[in-house]
């Protein structure tokens, strides 16, 4: 999938994506300040050099903090959120409507929004517009990888 702009994510997703090539920044965040450092070190061992990079140890819900992060900055997002199987998250539910939120203010419209669902919840937001939808196993259980398009409001 070739897209130029700007994506948000941590970890290998971003390498992929980056040594595709059209990428003018990389925007990462994570809650463990050890993701964040074993993220860089991937990075640096990857050699995407050409590509700016900010990666941060903070909520993805609070991109506002992140210099560069702001209403409609994003062109992709690509997210492996918990499954709530290893790690229990208190209102699963609302990270997810959380993700689509977010997903709706920062991407430009054209932007994607890549991930794996585990539950049955679609976007509130109308501007996100389901593109993609297939069914995969995650090692015993199944959930749908999808991807959604923000339209122009």
């Amino acid at each position: 999938m070739r897209s130029s702009g700007t994506i948000l994510r941590i970890g290998l997703e971003l390498i992929e994506r980056a040594r595709l090539g059209g990428v003018e920044s990389i925007y990462g965040t994570d809650l463990s300040p050890d993701a964040i450092a074993i993220s860089r070190a991937n990075i640096a061992a990857a050699q995407v050099k050409a590509v700016p990079l900010k990666l941060a140890c903070c909520d993805f819900r609070d991109y506002a903090k992140v210099e560069g992060l702001g209403p409609e900055s994003v062109t992709l997002i690509i997210t492996n959120p918990p499954m709530g199987r290893r790690i229990r998250v208190p209102n699963f539910r609302g990270l997810f409507r959380n993700l689509y939120a977010v997903a709706a203010a920062v991407l430009k419209p054209g932007g994607r929004l890549v991930f794996a669902n585990p539950l049955r919840i679609e976007p509130p937001d109308p501007s996100l517009k389901l593109k993609y939808r297939k069914v995969i196993d995650l090692g015993g259980f199944n959930c749908r990888l999808e991807m959604y398009l923000k339209l122009a409001r």
